[in-house]
């Protein structure tokens, strides 16, 4: 093996491009010749990289600085700093696929609609711990709401509530989990990340021959692995590519917008616009023929008004088509240009199906989000639900109360404590208290036990878990009460006052003899399930589901009875 590259001291972002020829007249091509221009580019084509590649390096200028006037007026001191900013670009073709690294402000020399928009992601959820995630950001169709999390010390992917199968996750960032790439390689114990959107940002090899080397596994990991499980709802949400589909939505589209009520819009801030956003003094919507429209915020009013006035078949071809511009000054000169982006980017559409299919436009791309739920939920109970239990419970004979079958098993093997109803007062949970858990496992998990017939009593389960465990985790007098519970009840059984859970086991028995699956477990209960368990794992807490065995009818096998 190669002696690993010195790595460099700080990440750049990588973007694959889509449809650019991989050549270096193809990779030339792609770059718009106004912006190299604007920088004064200076650019070689480079030999030693052992594949086609080109580079790029020049300035982003201004002679004066957008804050001088105001500071000027303000002041009565005239001053006149310059504005730079430096931008380089590399270009590669590896394999027949064009990649761009970026530097400085290299990133807005590569256009947009050349590039993977989840190339980035795609590496992400394939290669980072699940337990040690760093950043996401995620989009909310129909709300027009971008959630970002910032956990800087890592956390568990459910501490940041995106598991919901109907959030479109734009970006994430975490401690990488291989030892495949030139900075893990050459790192020793040390810890380093990625984060990934449409670009992949990570420090790269600081040479040819490593950096070829680390795309190239990049490309495989994307192409050959899959998901890593507990991230696999991330992809979840997918694009309709299927292009007659694409193409029946823009009609309805179309159509909604030229009436009143038109379609449901809402406004959002493409995702790698966000910290320009913040910046921005001045917000211009530019439609073809017409003045720009400027303003402090973006005016989705006037959109949908210009939209409507269109002809129709030109309305959605028109927001395709026209730009947002930012600026950094409320003057919105020429000089103070950020950034332009679609206007389809910045704007979602809701459309609802005749069968109760619910479509969004959203980042410029088709979306069905419904389907992406019900599959996600079902996909979360399964993982939930393991084939192979990590705890079984003797079978619950018919007619026995479900106190005396937890009594049961605690006189039946000694690493179980039963502590139903043993309730434990606090400040929150007065006069009654809280029940922590009805077992206490042998290893200290929290066992929650319930027979159902119905899914009213599931949801109270759930939700049981839910509040014991927040008391545990929250409140000094329910942990030194638990403790003392168990102390008195444990026969030898201690544990410390500061106890916090590390695992919450649901154990159910369903009341007709049916054997507890994701299939017979109620449609309601499947819901309230699934939301305990994301507000529990994101106390970096696991969750388990498990079946107890009723007593068979004669001549009935208890695993295939209809529930």
């Amino acid at each position: 093996m190669d002696a690993p590259s010195t790595v460099p001291p700080s990440p750049r972002t990588l973007y694959r491009l889509i449809g650019v020829d991989p050549s270096a007249d193809g990779m030339f091509d792609c770059v718009s010749p106004a912006q190299l221009d604007e920088i004064g580019a200076e650019f070689l084509e480079l030999d030693d990289f052992g594949v086609p590649a080109v580079a790029f390096h020049g300035l982003f200028a201004k002679e004066e600085a957008s804050w001088c006037a105001d500071f000027s007026r303000l002041t009565n001191w005239p001053v006149r700093h310059p504005s730079w900013r430096g931008a380089a670009l590399l270009l590669l073709a590896i394999d027949r696929e064009v990649y761009a690294l970026c530097y400085g402000e290299g990133y807005r020399l590569v256009p947009h609609h050349l590039k993977d928009r989840r190339f980035g992601l795609r590496f992400v959820v394939r290669s980072v711990d699940p337990t040690d995630i760093r950043a996401a950001v995620a989009r909310t169709p129909g709300q027009g709401r971008t959630d970002i999390a910032v956990l800087p010390g890592g956390a568990p992917v459910g501490a940041l509530g995106l598991d919901t199968y109907t959030k479109l996750v734009q970006s994430m960032g975490g401690r990488l989990a291989s030892r495949e790439l030139t900075v893990e390689r050459a790192g020793g114990d040390r810890a380093y990340c990625a984060e990934g959107g449409a670009g992949l940002r990570l420090p790269y090899g600081a040479d040819a021959a490593s950096l070829v080397r680390d795309i190239r596994t990049i490309a495989r990991v994307c192409r050959e692995e899959p998901p890593r499980p507990e991230l696999e709802f991330v992809e979840s949400v997918a694009p309709i590519k299927e292009a007659a589909t694409v193409r029946l939505l823009d009609e309805r589209l179309d159509q909604a917008l030229g009436t009143l009520d038109g379609a449901r819009l809402g406004a959002t801030v493409p995702e790698e616009r966000l910290p320009d956003f913040a910046l921005a003094r001045a917000i211009g919507v530019r439609f073809r023929g017409s003045e720009e429209h400027r303003g402090e915020l973006f005016d989705l009013e006037y959109v949908r008004g210009r939209l409507r006035f269109h002809r129709t078949g030109r309305r959605v071809t028109a927001l395709r088509e026209c730009e947002v511009t930012l600026y950094r000054d409320a003057r919105a000169r020429k000089d103070d240009v950020i950034g332009r982006t679609r206007l389809v980017r910045w704007v979602e559409a809701e459309l609802l199906g005749a069968d109760g299919r619910r479509f969004v436009l959203t980042d410029g791309v088709w979306h069905e989000f419904d389907a992406a739920y019900h599959a996600g939920l079902g996909a979360t109970v399964s993982r939930l639900m393991p084939s192979r239990p990590s705890l079984e419970l003797p079978v619950w004979p018919d007619g026995v109360e479900e106190r005396a079958y937890n009594e049961g098993v605690a006189d039946g093997d000694p690493g179980f404590v039963c502590l139903d109803r043993r309730l434990v007062t606090t400040p929150l949970h007065r006069p009654k208290g809280v029940e922590i858990c009805d077992l206490l496992g042998p290893d200290d998990t929290l066992v929650m036990v319930k027979q159902a017939d119905g899914s009213s009593e599931l949801s109270h389960l759930f939700s049981q878990g839910v509040v014991a465990v927040e008391a545990l985790l929250h409140q000094p007098e329910a942990r030194r009460g638990f403790a003392e519970r168990v102390a008195a009840l444990g026969k030898g059984r201690r544990l410390p006052e500061d106890f916090r859970p590390r695992r919450v086991v649901f154990a159910i028995r369903l009341k007709r003899h049916a054997r507890l699956t994701p299939a017979t477990l109620f449609p309601f209960a499947r819901v309230a399930l699934v939301q305990a368990a994301r507000t529990l794992e994101s106390y970096g807490i696991s969750v388990e589901v498990v079946g107890i065995p009723s007593e068979a009818e004669p001549g009935v096998d208890a695993g295939t009875r209809a529930a």
